[in-house]
Protein backbone atom coordinates (compact mmCIF):
# COMPACT_ATOMS: atom_id res chain seq x y z
CA UNK A 1 0.00 0.00 0.00
CA UNK A 2 1.38 3.50 -0.73
CA UNK A 3 1.85 5.84 1.68
CA UNK A 4 -0.30 8.50 -0.27
CA UNK A 5 -2.92 5.81 0.23
CA UNK A 6 -1.80 4.84 3.52
CA UNK A 7 -2.95 8.75 4.48
CA UNK A 8 -6.04 8.77 2.85
CA UNK A 9 -7.53 5.57 4.93
CA UNK A 10 -6.34 7.72 7.95
CA UNK A 11 -7.54 11.01 6.99
CA UNK A 12 -10.98 9.05 6.57
CA UNK A 13 -11.16 7.54 9.94
CA UNK A 14 -9.74 10.73 11.22
CA UNK A 15 -12.60 12.53 10.06
CA UNK A 16 -15.29 9.37 10.74
CA UNK A 17 -14.04 9.92 14.38
CA UNK A 18 -14.90 13.64 14.42
CA UNK A 19 -18.37 13.46 13.35
CA UNK A 20 -19.15 10.40 15.80
CA UNK A 21 -17.30 12.80 18.53
CA UNK A 22 -19.68 15.83 17.31
CA UNK A 23 -22.88 13.93 17.07
CA UNK A 24 -22.10 12.98 20.55
CA UNK A 25 -21.51 15.95 21.68
CA UNK A 26 -24.32 17.82 19.74
CA UNK A 27 -27.20 15.53 19.88
CA UNK A 28 -28.30 15.77 23.23
CA UNK A 29 -27.92 19.74 22.78
CA UNK A 30 -30.58 19.55 19.48
CA UNK A 31 -33.18 17.42 21.42
CA UNK A 32 -33.04 19.39 24.41
CA UNK A 33 -33.62 22.75 22.22
CA UNK A 34 -36.57 20.80 20.60
CA UNK A 35 -38.09 19.77 23.74
CA UNK A 36 -38.02 23.12 24.83
CA UNK A 37 -39.03 24.54 21.62
CA UNK A 38 -42.43 22.16 21.99
CA UNK A 39 -42.70 23.20 25.53
CA UNK A 40 -42.59 27.03 24.36
CA UNK A 41 -45.25 26.45 21.71
CA UNK A 42 -47.39 24.99 24.31
CA UNK A 43 -46.86 27.69 26.65
CA UNK A 44 -47.77 30.46 23.92
CA UNK A 45 -50.88 28.90 22.99
CA UNK A 46 -53.59 31.10 23.49
CA UNK A 47 -56.98 30.23 25.49
CA UNK A 48 -59.48 32.46 26.24
CA UNK A 49 -62.75 32.38 28.27
CA UNK A 50 -65.72 35.04 26.98
CA UNK A 51 -67.66 36.86 29.96
CA UNK A 52 -70.85 37.76 28.55
CA UNK A 53 -73.30 40.62 29.96
CA UNK A 54 -75.55 37.12 31.33
CA UNK A 55 -72.62 36.71 34.43
CA UNK A 56 -73.41 40.10 35.33
CA UNK A 57 -76.53 41.56 37.32
CA UNK A 58 -79.16 43.12 35.66
CA UNK A 59 -79.81 45.01 39.14
CA UNK A 60 -76.10 46.63 39.37
CA UNK A 61 -73.49 46.26 41.74
CA UNK A 62 -72.39 48.94 44.73
CA UNK A 63 -68.16 49.26 43.94
CA UNK A 64 -67.19 46.71 46.42
CA UNK A 65 -70.10 44.34 45.28
CA UNK A 66 -68.36 44.55 41.32
CA UNK A 67 -65.03 44.47 42.60
CA UNK A 68 -65.68 40.86 44.89
CA UNK A 69 -67.54 39.54 42.00
CA UNK A 70 -64.80 40.36 39.52
CA UNK A 71 -62.16 38.94 41.90
CA UNK A 72 -63.86 35.73 42.27
CA UNK A 73 -64.50 35.08 38.41
CA UNK A 74 -61.03 36.23 37.57
CA UNK A 75 -59.47 34.14 40.76
CA UNK A 76 -61.46 31.23 38.93
CA UNK A 77 -60.52 32.02 35.70
CA UNK A 78 -56.66 32.04 36.22
CA UNK A 79 -57.71 28.54 38.13
CA UNK A 80 -58.89 27.41 34.46
CA UNK A 81 -55.05 27.62 33.30
CA UNK A 82 -56.47 30.07 30.23
CA UNK A 83 -54.37 33.07 28.99
CA UNK A 84 -57.41 36.32 28.49
CA UNK A 85 -61.17 37.13 29.12
CA UNK A 86 -62.56 38.46 26.76
CA UNK A 87 -65.05 40.74 28.29
CA UNK A 88 -68.77 42.35 26.94
CA UNK A 89 -68.27 45.66 28.17
CA UNK A 90 -70.60 47.09 25.58
CA UNK A 91 -73.74 44.57 24.69
CA UNK A 92 -76.41 46.75 23.87
CA UNK A 93 -74.73 50.34 22.91
CA UNK A 94 -73.79 50.78 26.36
CA UNK A 95 -71.27 51.20 28.39
CA UNK A 96 -69.75 49.35 31.42
CA UNK A 97 -67.35 52.73 31.34
CA UNK A 98 -67.59 56.46 31.52
CA UNK A 99 -68.05 56.84 27.31
CA UNK A 100 -69.09 60.23 25.86
CA UNK A 101 -71.10 58.16 23.66
CA UNK A 102 -72.85 55.72 25.32
CA UNK A 103 -75.46 55.16 28.36
CA UNK A 104 -74.03 53.10 31.01
CA UNK A 105 -75.10 49.43 31.10
CA UNK A 106 -78.36 48.24 33.43
CA UNK A 107 -75.33 45.19 34.13
CA UNK A 108 -73.24 47.49 35.99
CA UNK A 109 -75.67 49.94 37.67
CA UNK A 110 -79.06 48.25 37.25
CA UNK A 111 -80.47 51.12 35.08
CA UNK A 112 -79.31 51.52 31.62
CA UNK A 113 -78.23 55.53 31.92
CA UNK A 114 -77.40 55.41 35.55
CA UNK A 115 -73.82 55.99 36.69
CA UNK A 116 -72.85 53.19 39.06
CA UNK A 117 -70.66 55.84 41.06
CA UNK A 118 -67.32 53.70 39.76
CA UNK A 119 -65.36 52.22 36.43
CA UNK A 120 -66.12 48.65 36.26
CA UNK A 121 -63.82 48.69 33.05
CA UNK A 122 -60.97 50.30 34.64
CA UNK A 123 -60.94 47.66 37.81
CA UNK A 124 -61.48 44.44 35.66
CA UNK A 125 -58.37 45.66 33.44
CA UNK A 126 -56.35 46.40 36.33
CA UNK A 127 -57.45 43.35 37.80
CA UNK A 128 -56.88 40.59 34.74
CA UNK A 129 -53.59 42.11 34.53
CA UNK A 130 -52.51 41.43 38.45
CA UNK A 131 -53.16 38.22 37.35
CA UNK A 132 -51.36 37.80 34.32
CA UNK A 133 -54.56 37.38 31.83
CA UNK A 134 -54.78 39.70 29.09
CA UNK A 135 -58.28 41.71 29.09
CA UNK A 136 -59.79 42.21 25.87
CA UNK A 137 -62.92 44.45 25.67
CA UNK A 138 -65.69 42.72 23.82
CA UNK A 139 -68.51 45.01 21.82
CA UNK A 140 -71.35 44.54 20.01
CA UNK A 141 -70.68 47.14 16.95
CA UNK A 142 -74.51 47.27 15.70
CA UNK A 143 -76.89 45.78 18.07
CA UNK A 144 -79.21 48.09 20.01
CA UNK A 145 -81.95 45.65 21.51
CA UNK A 146 -82.22 41.80 21.75
CA UNK A 147 -86.32 42.36 21.98
CA UNK A 148 -88.75 45.09 21.73
CA UNK A 149 -87.81 48.30 19.67
CA UNK A 150 -89.77 51.09 21.83
CA UNK A 151 -86.45 53.91 21.44
CA UNK A 152 -88.37 55.31 24.73
CA UNK A 153 -87.54 52.62 26.61
CA UNK A 154 -83.40 53.45 25.84
CA UNK A 155 -81.65 55.76 27.92
CA UNK A 156 -82.62 59.36 26.91
CA UNK A 157 -78.45 59.81 26.28
CA UNK A 158 -78.71 56.53 23.84
CA UNK A 159 -77.61 57.35 20.75
CA UNK A 160 -80.53 55.31 19.07
CA UNK A 161 -82.76 57.09 21.06
CA UNK A 162 -81.17 60.67 20.20
CA UNK A 163 -81.53 59.68 16.47
CA UNK A 164 -84.48 58.49 16.55
CA UNK A 165 -86.55 61.38 18.60
CA UNK A 166 -84.43 64.63 17.54
CA UNK A 167 -86.44 67.12 15.26
CA UNK A 168 -84.10 65.76 12.45
CA UNK A 169 -84.97 63.71 9.79
CA UNK A 170 -81.91 63.28 8.07
CA UNK A 171 -81.30 61.15 10.70
CA UNK A 172 -84.08 58.74 10.96
CA UNK A 173 -82.94 55.73 9.43
CA UNK A 174 -79.81 55.90 11.59
CA UNK A 175 -81.38 52.78 13.33
CA UNK A 176 -83.38 49.76 12.15
CA UNK A 177 -86.25 48.25 13.20
CA UNK A 178 -85.90 44.46 11.82
CA UNK A 179 -87.26 41.14 13.86
CA UNK A 180 -88.40 42.76 17.14
CA UNK A 181 -84.98 43.90 17.29
CA UNK A 182 -82.91 47.10 16.94
CA UNK A 183 -80.02 47.77 14.69
CA UNK A 184 -77.49 50.34 13.70
CA UNK A 185 -77.68 51.18 9.89
CA UNK A 186 -74.57 49.33 8.81
CA UNK A 187 -74.69 51.25 5.51
CA UNK A 188 -74.63 55.08 7.02
CA UNK A 189 -71.11 56.70 7.77
CA UNK A 190 -72.23 58.40 10.80
CA UNK A 191 -72.65 54.96 12.61
CA UNK A 192 -69.49 53.13 12.10
CA UNK A 193 -67.92 56.98 13.01
CA UNK A 194 -70.23 56.48 16.42
CA UNK A 195 -68.53 52.75 16.78
CA UNK A 196 -64.94 53.52 16.08
CA UNK A 197 -64.89 56.28 18.44
CA UNK A 198 -66.56 54.46 20.87
CA UNK A 199 -63.22 52.07 20.24
CA UNK A 200 -60.83 55.24 20.21
CA UNK A 201 -62.18 55.70 23.51
CA UNK A 202 -61.34 52.28 25.40
CA UNK A 203 -57.63 51.66 23.91
CA UNK A 204 -56.95 55.74 24.83
CA UNK A 205 -58.14 55.47 28.06
CA UNK A 206 -57.62 51.76 29.26
CA UNK A 207 -54.66 49.56 29.08
CA UNK A 208 -57.01 46.63 27.43
CA UNK A 209 -54.75 43.78 24.94
CA UNK A 210 -57.79 43.71 22.35
CA UNK A 211 -60.74 44.41 21.29
CA UNK A 212 -62.99 41.65 20.26
CA UNK A 213 -66.10 41.73 18.13
CA UNK A 214 -68.80 38.85 17.61
CA UNK A 215 -71.34 37.70 15.33
CA UNK A 216 -73.61 40.39 15.43
CA UNK A 217 -73.39 42.09 12.11
CA UNK A 218 -76.46 42.15 10.18
CA UNK A 219 -79.17 39.81 10.66
CA UNK A 220 -80.24 37.04 8.90
CA UNK A 221 -83.21 39.00 6.52
CA UNK A 222 -84.61 36.21 4.75
CA UNK A 223 -85.97 35.52 0.81
CA UNK A 224 -86.53 39.46 0.71
CA UNK A 225 -83.31 40.35 1.97
CA UNK A 226 -83.25 42.70 -1.22
CA UNK A 227 -86.22 45.11 -0.49
CA UNK A 228 -85.52 45.01 2.88
CA UNK A 229 -83.64 46.58 6.51
CA UNK A 230 -80.71 49.04 4.60
CA UNK A 231 -82.48 48.33 1.50
CA UNK A 232 -83.30 51.88 0.58
CA UNK A 233 -79.65 53.18 1.04
CA UNK A 234 -78.52 50.69 -1.45
CA UNK A 235 -80.68 52.19 -3.94
CA UNK A 236 -79.87 55.43 -3.86
CA UNK A 237 -75.69 54.19 -4.00
CA UNK A 238 -77.15 52.55 -7.21
CA UNK A 239 -79.20 55.79 -8.62
CA UNK A 240 -75.89 57.81 -7.98
CA UNK A 241 -73.30 55.30 -9.73
CA UNK A 242 -75.73 55.08 -13.14
CA UNK A 243 -75.72 58.96 -12.76
CA UNK A 244 -72.45 59.08 -12.34
CA UNK A 245 -72.02 56.71 -15.34
CA UNK A 246 -69.96 54.02 -12.95
CA UNK A 247 -70.36 50.66 -12.19
CA UNK A 248 -71.97 48.86 -8.78
CA UNK A 249 -72.02 46.59 -6.54
CA UNK A 250 -74.79 43.98 -6.03
CA UNK A 251 -76.66 44.67 -2.50
CA UNK A 252 -74.84 41.67 -1.45
CA UNK A 253 -71.37 42.59 -2.24
CA UNK A 254 -72.49 46.30 -1.21
CA UNK A 255 -73.92 45.10 2.19
CA UNK A 256 -70.22 43.31 2.56
CA UNK A 257 -68.30 46.39 1.40
CA UNK A 258 -70.11 48.05 4.25
CA UNK A 259 -69.04 46.08 6.93
CA UNK A 260 -65.71 46.00 5.26
CA UNK A 261 -65.68 49.73 5.79
CA UNK A 262 -66.31 49.19 8.87
CA UNK A 263 -63.53 46.90 9.96
CA UNK A 264 -60.72 48.51 8.55
CA UNK A 265 -61.74 52.13 9.79
CA UNK A 266 -61.76 50.12 13.47
CA UNK A 267 -58.45 48.22 12.54
CA UNK A 268 -56.69 51.45 11.93
CA UNK A 269 -57.65 53.65 14.70
CA UNK A 270 -56.56 51.05 17.15
CA UNK A 271 -53.01 50.65 15.50
CA UNK A 272 -52.84 54.76 15.31
CA UNK A 273 -53.63 54.47 19.41
CA UNK A 274 -51.65 51.48 20.11
CA UNK A 275 -50.05 48.99 17.74
CA UNK A 276 -49.73 46.54 20.06
CA UNK A 277 -54.00 46.11 20.90
CA UNK A 278 -55.33 43.46 18.76
CA UNK A 279 -58.44 43.64 16.56
CA UNK A 280 -60.39 40.11 16.20
CA UNK A 281 -63.90 39.05 14.68
CA UNK A 282 -66.08 35.89 16.04
CA UNK A 283 -68.36 34.76 13.21
CA UNK A 284 -70.42 32.08 13.16
CA UNK A 285 -68.46 28.44 12.34
CA UNK A 286 -70.03 27.33 9.45
CA UNK A 287 -68.45 29.22 6.64
CA UNK A 288 -71.36 28.41 4.03
CA UNK A 289 -73.42 30.38 6.07
CA UNK A 290 -71.57 33.24 5.92
CA UNK A 291 -71.26 33.30 2.25
CA UNK A 292 -75.16 32.72 1.91
CA UNK A 293 -76.97 36.13 0.41
CA UNK A 294 -79.42 37.02 2.74
CA UNK A 295 -77.40 37.54 6.34
CA UNK A 296 -74.22 38.52 8.14
CA UNK A 297 -72.27 39.51 4.90
CA UNK A 298 -69.07 39.16 6.33
CA UNK A 299 -66.42 38.92 3.73
CA UNK A 300 -64.23 36.45 6.09
CA UNK A 301 -62.21 35.31 3.22
CA UNK A 302 -61.13 38.84 2.65
CA UNK A 303 -60.46 39.90 6.49
CA UNK A 304 -57.89 36.69 6.93
CA UNK A 305 -55.89 37.23 4.12
CA UNK A 306 -55.75 40.97 3.41
CA UNK A 307 -53.63 43.42 5.48
CA UNK A 308 -55.69 45.96 8.08
CA UNK A 309 -58.96 44.15 8.79
CA UNK A 310 -58.33 42.19 11.77
CA UNK A 311 -55.55 39.97 13.44
CA UNK A 312 -57.23 37.28 14.48
CA UNK A 313 -60.31 35.51 13.59
CA UNK A 314 -62.32 33.16 15.57
CA UNK A 315 -65.04 31.05 14.16
CA UNK A 316 -67.82 29.72 16.60
CA UNK A 317 -67.41 26.08 15.75
CA UNK A 318 -70.27 25.01 18.18
CA UNK A 319 -70.74 21.54 16.17
CA UNK A 320 -69.81 17.46 17.30
CA UNK A 321 -68.14 15.26 14.65
CA UNK A 322 -70.76 13.74 13.93
CA UNK A 323 -72.95 15.93 11.79
CA UNK A 324 -72.13 14.81 8.28
CA UNK A 325 -73.43 18.90 7.48
CA UNK A 326 -71.31 20.88 9.73
CA UNK A 327 -69.01 18.11 11.87
CA UNK A 328 -66.59 19.96 13.86
CA UNK A 329 -63.39 18.59 11.92
CA UNK A 330 -64.78 19.83 8.62
CA UNK A 331 -65.32 23.14 9.52
CA UNK A 332 -61.91 23.85 11.33
CA UNK A 333 -59.91 22.21 7.77
CA UNK A 334 -62.27 24.43 5.87
CA UNK A 335 -61.32 27.67 7.86
CA UNK A 336 -57.69 26.98 7.87
CA UNK A 337 -57.82 25.88 3.88
CA UNK A 338 -59.19 29.63 3.56
CA UNK A 339 -56.10 31.14 5.38
CA UNK A 340 -53.15 31.79 2.76
CA UNK A 341 -49.64 30.78 3.68
CA UNK A 342 -48.67 34.45 3.46
CA UNK A 343 -51.09 35.62 5.94
CA UNK A 344 -50.25 37.15 9.85
CA UNK A 345 -53.92 35.99 10.82
CA UNK A 346 -54.11 34.00 13.36
CA UNK A 347 -56.85 31.45 13.34
CA UNK A 348 -58.53 30.81 16.88
CA UNK A 349 -61.12 27.98 17.60
CA UNK A 350 -64.78 28.59 19.63
CA UNK A 351 -65.41 25.90 21.92
CA UNK A 352 -68.95 25.17 23.03
CA UNK A 353 -68.23 24.67 26.62
CA UNK A 354 -71.58 24.70 27.17
CA UNK A 355 -72.59 22.09 25.12
CA UNK A 356 -71.33 19.43 26.89
CA UNK A 357 -74.10 17.09 28.37
CA UNK A 358 -76.12 19.30 26.48
CA UNK A 359 -79.35 16.55 25.14
CA UNK A 360 -79.86 18.13 22.45
CA UNK A 361 -76.37 16.14 20.58
CA UNK A 362 -75.81 12.71 21.72
CA UNK A 363 -72.08 12.88 21.07
CA UNK A 364 -71.72 16.29 23.75
CA UNK A 365 -74.40 14.37 26.38
CA UNK A 366 -72.62 11.05 26.16
CA UNK A 367 -69.37 11.39 25.37
CA UNK A 368 -67.17 13.21 27.90
CA UNK A 369 -64.08 13.43 25.51
CA UNK A 370 -65.91 15.81 23.57
CA UNK A 371 -64.14 19.12 24.38
CA UNK A 372 -60.75 17.25 24.41
CA UNK A 373 -61.62 15.53 21.22
CA UNK A 374 -62.09 19.00 19.98
CA UNK A 375 -58.64 20.56 20.85
CA UNK A 376 -56.97 17.67 20.13
CA UNK A 377 -57.83 17.45 16.43
CA UNK A 378 -57.26 21.39 16.24
CA UNK A 379 -53.78 20.66 17.78
CA UNK A 380 -52.69 18.07 15.25
CA UNK A 381 -54.24 20.36 12.51
CA UNK A 382 -51.10 22.22 12.45
CA UNK A 383 -53.00 25.66 12.17
CA UNK A 384 -54.85 26.27 15.04
CA UNK A 385 -53.75 29.41 17.50
CA UNK A 386 -55.55 28.91 20.46
CA UNK A 387 -59.41 28.48 21.23
CA UNK A 388 -62.26 30.66 23.05
CA UNK A 389 -64.47 28.86 25.26
CA UNK A 390 -68.33 30.14 25.59
CA UNK A 391 -68.50 30.60 28.24
CA UNK A 392 -67.55 31.26 32.24
CA UNK A 393 -70.49 29.63 33.35
CA UNK A 394 -70.49 26.67 32.30
CA UNK A 395 -67.00 26.01 33.43
CA UNK A 396 -68.99 25.42 36.70
CA UNK A 397 -72.50 23.40 35.53
CA UNK A 398 -73.24 19.97 36.74
CA UNK A 399 -73.71 18.92 33.50
CA UNK A 400 -70.59 20.59 32.03
CA UNK A 401 -68.15 18.73 34.40
CA UNK A 402 -67.15 15.75 32.91
CA UNK A 403 -65.84 17.13 29.75
CA UNK A 404 -64.47 20.35 31.42
CA UNK A 405 -62.32 18.14 33.58
CA UNK A 406 -60.78 16.03 31.29
CA UNK A 407 -60.46 19.66 29.18
CA UNK A 408 -58.52 21.43 31.62
CA UNK A 409 -56.44 18.65 32.19
CA UNK A 410 -55.31 19.11 28.71
CA UNK A 411 -55.33 22.91 28.67
CA UNK A 412 -52.81 22.53 31.06
CA UNK A 413 -50.30 19.86 30.15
Amino acid sequence: MTIKKKRKIQWICFSLAIILLWNSLVSPVISVQAKESEQVQTEQEFHAVWITYLEFSSKGYTKKAFQSHINTMFDRVKKLGVNAVIVQVRPFSDAFYPSKYFPWSKYVSGEQGKDPGFDPLAYMVEAAHKRGLEFHAWLNPYRVTSSGTDVTALAKNHPARKWLTDSKTSNDRYVLSYGDKLYYNPSITAVRTLIVNGVKEIVENYDVDGIHFDDYFYPTLGTNYASIFDAKEYEAYKAKKIEEGKGYYGIVNWRRAQVNYLLQRVYKAIKEIDPDVVFGVSPEGYMPNLLKKDRHYTDVVKWMNTEGYIDYICPQIYFSFLDEKVAFDLCVDEWLSKREDSSKVKIYIGIPVYKAGSKDDIQFEKNSNILTDMIKYCRNSGGVDGYFYYRYEFFYTKATQPAVKKLLKLIKK
